[in-house]
């Protein structure tokens, strides 16, 4: 069944490592430039001259600034296991009639199930961690950019989540594959279920815990994941910063003229030494539903007559 495993699916297998090798190679090019710039090698990039990139950050954040795109479109990598891997894992089988043989013979429908799903699933996890190290190692050549809650648009793409993103959807393209039993469907639905559980952890990530709420300065909030700011009237009334102050004109002036006023800001946020707990907490709640998911699919594969 390995051999088996590997021969139908190493096409797949192989794209995809082609794939994380291509981005690991834009990133490691991008991050020797940045050292260099960093360690005061590179003058182009920095800001004074010899001064290093290290104590001038706009010469790094230029840097950062070019490669950005291509950060924005990492949370969405693991796709390529759900679209490739799991959804014509199952569907394909369906769609050819070659399951009727193939579950026929001396291996049973779980254990042929339980091999493939198992070896393409650890492959997933690992393509995963692979691809959050080499993330995270790149972000840690920018100041600021790494172990952080600010940028939410990559939390999934760093740390030990792509692991379960990764596996959240090669087991969301096997069940839908299961269920549909065509490829192009189980691809569409497995794309869309996929964006929508995105969008849904995007919303719901600033309350995996209860958040801290300061009013003032408070250094602790860099590197934040702000979840409110807003004015504190003297009354107690909560403001948002555009609401109008009664008594102060708009725009410039505005703030000087609130905090005369007695106005105090606030911020509600989430401190960036919750990272590796927000990490955790994202990937507990994507492998109960990479549980539900693979149980659907063996549902509908071990126990399905036809």
């Amino acid at each position: 069944m390995l051999w088996l495993t590997w021969r139908q699916h190493r096409t797949q297998l192989l794209v995809t490592l082609g794939f994380l090798a291509a981005v690991g190679g834009v990133l490691l090019v991008s991050g020797r430039i940045a050292l260099d710039a960093a360690n005061g090698l590179l003058t182009s990039y920095c800001y004074g001259g010899g001064v290093p990139c290290r104590e001038r950050d706009e010469g790094l954040e230029d840097l950062y600034q070019k490669i950005y795109p291509l950060v924005v479109m990492l949370p969405f990598v693991p796709l390529l296991a759900g679209v490739f891997w799991g959804a014509p894992l199952l569907a394909k089988e369906y769609e050819r009639n070659t399951h009727q043989l193939a579950w026929t013979q001396s291996v049973s429908r779980g254990h042929w199930l339980g091999v493939k799903f198992g070896v393409l699933a650890g492959c997933a996890a690992l393509a995963g961690l692979a691809s959050g190290q080499m993330f995270g190692s790149w972000l840690e050549i920018f100041p600021g950019r790494a172990g952080t809650l600010t940028e939410t648009s990559y939390f999934g793409a760093v740390g030990i989540a792509p692991a379960a993103w990764w596996l959240f959807a090669f087991t969301l393209g096997t069940a839908a594959g299961a269920l549909v039993r065509k490829t192009v469907p189980a691809i569409a639905i497995t794309v869309a279920v996929f964006v929508a559980a995105s969008i849904a952890l995007l919303l719901l990530r600033p309350h995996y815990a209860e958040p801290v709420r300061t009013i003032g300065a408070d250094p602790s909030a860099d590197g934040a994941l702000i979840v409110q700011v807003g004015r504190v009237a003297p009354d107690g009334r909560e403001l948002r910063f555009t609401d109008d102050v009664p008594g102060c004109p708009r725009g410039q002036g505005t703030n000087a003229c609130a905090e005369a006023a007695g106005y105090r800001d606030f911020t509600v946020y989430q401190p960036a030494g919750r990272f590796w707990r927000f990490q955790w907490t994202e990937a507990g709640i994507l492998l109960a539903a990479t549980a539900i998911l693979g149980g659907v699919a063996v549902r509908g594969t071990v126990r399905r007559r036809r």
